[in-house]
């Protein structure tokens, strides 16, 4: 039995039970239900050994993982229990690369751990240096293993705690690397103790919200469900869970599936590249364009295919991302060639740089995010001290942290993504 919570479900619709519980739809979406009896509970599951458990043993054993805890709140609920859980060992300081997702920034807040960030040479590139010499001071390290363009960060042994953001690459533990890239690695696959954040949900055939906290050989995960029931809804969606048991059922049943997705990405790049197109280098699962390059802003590039029937992942001023899944096949990468074949080259441009920008640390995260503030326009907070995370979403990565003085450059990386207003302190 792979799927033993989707087994469940369907055993319970088929009986018609009078349902006497919630939730209030009284079974009009007969699979979603709350924790009846045999239905097992998502952050009891270690001690009553029931379904949820014996599904993420699955998942667990399928990526390679020492433990693998479901979330039904995103990889954001799985990077809050994994701090959660270095702060209980005693972790104060994290290292982290400046183009880390807001989930890092907003646990850090919610903790009081500090960040010493990492400054990648571009925005909002993952690639930092994890030399020892630049941890020196943190107790862990967060890592981004793939970022909104593609890009990947690799690091030795830091010899530290590490937490893995993949919530791009849920997908790598199946990928032929000797075919695909030997450099996209799924954390499982890194050769050292590591906790791994990921959304099934934005490359596995899996529902909005569906995650997983893998844990490898080498770390500690007896607390992992207290810390995870810390953060996450005691409502947790058995729709959620039940389309992670599904995944399971489905790489088991034909494991080759990623695989294939994967080619039929790659051959489009292939073609795309013939036709012209600037690709920037990217897993593989992604197509980034250069769309100045084709005499676009990745904006006007991006609101073309849309009006032409196709929906990008991602747009800023210099590239189109776009993000295909496990199981992408041949004619949607068809599809995809045609709404591209459709945009008109026009005179090259040269990129918009977004700058790296490094401001003064006036209070900590915590100190900011839960002192009196108030909205000013952009264009008055230069001098301030910034107290809310100012994000550009996609790719959700904040550019101003709370507790910074926002300078005259912080106002202009701001203007790029678009950011009208901020709070700062009072």
């Amino acid at each position: 039995m792979n799927t033993p919570i989707a087994d469940f479900l369907e055993d319970y619709e088929k009986k018609g039970m009078l349902r006497l519980h919630m939730p209030g739809h009284n079974g009009e979406n007969p699979h979603d239900i709350t924790e009846i009896s045999g239905a097992d509970s998502l952050y009891e599951t270690d001690s009553s050994r029931g379904i949820i458990a014996h599904s993420e043993a699955i998942a667990a054993k399928l990526f390679g993982a020492a433990r693998t805890c479901y979330s039904a709140g995103g990889s954001t609920l799985a990077i809050q229990a994994a701090l959660a859980m270095l702060k209980a060992q005693g972790c104060k300081t994290i290292a982290a690369g400046r183009c880390s997702h807001r989930s890092l920034v907003s646990s850090a807040a919610l903790l009081g751990l500090d960040i010493k960030w990492l400054y990648p040479q571009e925005y909002p590139a993952a690639a930092v240096d994890c030399s020892k010499q630049a941890l020196s001071g943190a107790d862990a390290l967060f890592l981004t293993n793939i970022d909104y363009y593609g890009g990947t960060c690799r690091a030795d042994d830091p010899g530290i705690p590490v937490v893995v953001d993949n919530a791009h690459g849920s997908y790598l533990r199946f990928v032929n690397k000797a075919a695909f890239g030997r450099e996209y690695l799924h954390p499982m696959e890194f050769g050292y103790p590591v906790i791994s954040a990921e959304s099934a949900h934005k490359t596995l055939p899996a529902l909005t919200g569906a995650a997983y906290l893998h844990f490898s050989n080498g770390t500690d995960f007896t607390r992992a469900k207290e810390m995870t029931a810390l953060f996450g809804s005691t409502s947790p969606s058995y729709l959620v869970m039940e389309s992670l048991d599904r995944v399971n059922g489905r790489l088991l049943t034909d494991p080759d599936s990623v695989n294939r997705a994967c080619a039929s990405v790659a051959g489009l790049k292939q073609r795309l590249t013939a036709l012209g197109f600037t690709l920037r280098k990217s897993d593989p699962l992604r197509v980034t364009i250069n769309a100045r390059a084709w005499g676009w802003s990745g904006n006007e590039f991006a609101a073309f295919l849309r009006a032409h029937g196709a929906e990008c992942e991602m747009a800023d001023e210099n590239y189109v991302v776009l993000l295909f899944s496990a199981i992408t096949t041949p004619d949607d990468c068809q599809r995809a060639e045609l709404s591209l074949e459709l945009i008109p080259r026009r005179a090259a441009q040269p990129l918009v740089e977004y700058p790296v920008i490094r401001p003064k640390q006036e209070s900590s995260i915590r100190e900011a995010v839960f002192a009196k503030q108030h909205s000013v326009p952009l264009e008055e907070a230069n001098g301030k001290v910034c107290g809310g995370i100012q994000v550009a979403c996609p790719p959700c990565i904040p550019i101003v942290m709370p507790g910074e003085r926002i300078d005259g450059e912080a106002v202009e990386a701001l203007k790029l993504y678009g950011v009208k207003s901020v709070e700062v302190l009072d």
